[in-house]
């Protein structure tokens, strides 16, 4: 297995443990931009990604996680919703036009 070469963003920052420190301890501040901002989420996300320390990774790969589905996931299933709620609407609907047989 061939080692992971870090990239020119993560070279030029020096990671600390302060710097570590301060990622991991605010990790739930993380999860909820992400979860608020979906876009700022993702893009904290790659970026916390490509750090050395593994908390860190791990914080950046839950930020991706949950940007991901707030913005692409979420929108789809309600997206679904609201077509099985037109759906029912439209049977409803079609189901009204029949005539009732009353003698």
């Amino acid at each position: 297995m061939t080692a992971r070469r870090p990239s020119s963003i993560s070279t030029s920052i020096k990671t600390t443990e302060a710097n570590r420190n301060l990622v991991t301890s605010f990790r739930w501040g993380w999860y909820g931009l992400a979860f608020f901002v979906p876009f700022a989420g993702i893009l904290t996300g790659l970026f916390l990604y490509d750090q050395d320390s593994r908390e860190v990774r791990k914080v950046g790969r839950n930020c991706l996680f949950i940007g991901f589905l707030v913005w692409v996931v979420f929108p789809v299933l309600i997206l679904l919703v609201v077509m099985v709620f037109f759906a029912l609407a439209a049977v409803n609907w079609i189901a009204d036009m029949v005539p009732s047989d009353s003698n």
